[in-house]
């Protein structure tokens, strides 16, 4: 048989924390931070290869009837 405490019938909780408002929204706009950073760096990914491509094509159709 196991001994008894007299703190087995009470139940135990872990209070864990709870981020107040200002946190969350602090939290919040660093992702949306985040998001626009990385919609920015893909967006001037895709506009440098827009103007490699446009710039190839102007030289080939610089050059006519070479190629």
């Amino acid at each position: 048989m196991q001994p008894t405490s007299p703190f087995t019938a009470v139940r135990t909780f872990l209070f864990l924390p709870l981020a107040s408002p200002e946190e969350k929204m602090a939290k919040l706009r660093q992702l949306a931070e985040e998001k626009a950073r990385r919609k920015a760096r893909k967006k001037a990914a895709k506009h440098e290869r827009l103007r490699n491509f446009f710039g190839w094509c102007a030289g080939c159709e610089a050059y006519g009837s070479i190629f």
